[in-house]
């Protein structure tokens, strides 16, 4: 059914190719950021939620 509906439409073809683009650039650059991450700042994000309110206060 999709088929005979998108096969009538000019320029679709463009489509699968953008997003597939988009969706690799967005990882690579998502997988770069993540990387260059201080360890001191994941380390500490990650030990946040199990801190008291207090301590929390404190810093």
């Amino acid at each position: 059914m999709f088929k005979n509906i998108f096969s009538h439409i000019n320029g679709i073809e463009i489509y699968p190719i953008l997003t597939l683009i988009f969706f690799f650039v967005f990882f690579v650059a998502v997988t770069f950021l993540a990387l260059r991450l201080d360890k001191k700042f994941v380390e500490y994000m990650g030990n946040l939620p199990l801190n008291n309110d207090n301590e929390n206060l404190k810093n």
